[in-house]
C-alpha cells in the first residue's frame, strides 16, 4: 500500500467529511485531495499532524509498518476511551494498582517485541 492509499483509507474511514478533515489539519480540501491521489506528498510536519489526527503512527502513514502492525503501534481511540472510562470508575487505591499493573505489563520483556530484521549474511 502506498502513502496516498493509506491517507485515502484513513480519510475514508473517518467520520468527518474531507472538507472538515482538511480544515482540522489547516490545509485546503484541494491539498488533501492531492495527498489522497498521490499528486503531492505531505512534508514531515504534515505527516506528524495526520498521525496525531487519525490516531496512528507516522510510520504507518509513510508505510514503514504494515497494516497488521498499525494497531500494535498505537491503541485505537476506542481502546483509549474504554481504558479512561474504566479508570474513572475506580477508587484512588484501585487506580494506583491499575497503573502499577500497566507499568509492569509495559516493562515485561516478552510483552512487545518488534520483528527482528534479517542480518546480512556476508
Amino acid at each position: 500500500m502506498t502513502m496516498a492509499e493509506r491517507i485515502r483509507y484513513l480519510v475514508k474511514r473517518h467520520p468527518k467529511s474531507r472538507r472538515q478533515i482538511a480544515n482540522d489539519l489547516f490545509i485546503s480540501s484541494e491539498c488533501l485531495g492531492n495527498y489522497i491521489n498521490g499528486r503531492r506528498t505531505p512534508d514531515v510536519n504534515m505527516v506528524r499532524n495526520m498521525a496525531d489526527y487519525f490516531q496512528v503512527s507516522a510510520d504507518y502513514i509513510i508505510c514503514a509498518v504494515s497494516d497488521a502492525e498499525k494497531n500494535a503501534v498505537l491503541p485505537t481511540v476506542e481502546q483509549e476511551r474504554n481504558l479512561l472510562r474504566l479508570f474513572r470508575t475506580m477508587t484512588p487505591p484501585q487506580r494506583e494498582i491499575f497503573l502499577h499493573s500497566g507499568y509492569g505489563i509495559a516493562n515485561y520483556e516478552g510483552f512487545y517485541q518488534p520483528v527482528a530484521k534479517k542480518e546480512d549474511g556476508g
